[in-house]
């Protein structure tokens, strides 16, 4: 009965060590390194927000060399009213969702009244939206003219939205245009600049990782 005694003591400090080893083990684990925390912090994944837009504008052009309609002064040089004109957009911005994305949109419409005119404007967009009820982005680039004379001018815009879904809301766009026309009696070639108002509605998605 004495010599079991021993024997008895070491299988019962051995089991004992069998259990704790991994409780220890886990005790000694290393937390993540500030480098590697840093790293998860500045790779989140992928993010991206894709909205589009409809709306209804109307513009006022600064030069009317050719006496277009609705005009608001009485020469070549008064502004008159553009026609009226509906205008789709679809805009793709990546970046950090809480901060400036940028990214590209295409904007295709045409007038609806008077001559029909279709364009169509490529554009690179800034936007800024984060954790808020608003965004607002700012866009520039080429805008073409299909028909009745084809023509392409450059164009530069700021748009304003307000959301009363999370991603359903309205729209409003200021524009200005500037395009080279043919020449007329006094002036080898006309210069027209163009400044638009329109509003809308818009739809935003936002792509998380």
């Amino acid at each position: 009965m004495t010599s079991r005694a021993p024997l008895s003591v070491a299988v019962a400090t051995g089991a004992a060590l069998f259990v704790l080893a991994p409780a220890t083990a886990r005790a000694e684990e290393k937390p993540p390194t500030a480098s590697l925390i840093k790293r998860m912090e500045a790779e989140p994944g992928f993010y991206a927000r894709a909205f589009g837009t409809f709306s209804v504008g109307k513009g006022v052009r600064f030069s009317n060399p050719y006496r277009l309609s609705t005009v608001l002064g009485e020469d070549a040089q008064s502004a008159s009213l553009t026609s009226t004109y509906l205008d789709i957009a679809g805009t793709m911005a990546f970046g950090s969702p809480n901060g400036i994305q940028q990214g590209a949109s295409i904007h295709v419409g045409s007038s609806v009244d008077g001559v029909v005119q279709p364009f169509i404007t490529p554009s690179y967009v800034v936007v800024y939206r984060a954790d808020e009820p608003w965004m607002a982005y700012g866009r520039v680039g080429p805008v073409i003219l299909l028909s009745p004379d084809a023509n392409v001018g450059g164009e530069i815009a700021g748009s304003f939205s307000w959301f009363f879904l999370s991603g359903l809301g309205v729209t409003s766009e200021v524009a200005f245009d500037l395009f080279y026309g043919a020449a007329t009696l006094t002036e080898q070639y006309s210069v027209i600049p163009v400044l638009s108002f329109q509003l809308g509605v818009i739809v935003d998605y936002e792509f998380l990782p």
